[in-house]
């Protein structure tokens, strides 16, 4: 038996990301938060950096063992 996550705040399991920049910051951060009260439970990058690390390693013919 699989148990849902749930909102550390409300206890709901419904849950949505949203792309916003914080104040004073120039990045795009992708928010993972609760769909019911909206607290932020998660943040990561905007980008996928290891798929553009990957990108990059493939035009300048790097291998990197994957």
């Amino acid at each position: 038996m699989q148990l849902a996550s749930k909102c550390p705040k409300c206890e709901a399991s419904n849950f949505e990301t949203v792309l916003e920049t914080p104040k004073n910051s120039n990045y795009k951060l992708q928010f993972i938060r609760c769909a019911s009260c909206r607290t932020v439970v998660g943040v990561s990058e905007y980008y996928n950096i290891g798929k553009l690390i990957h990108v990059l390693a493939e035009k300048l013919r790097i291998d990197l063992g994957s």
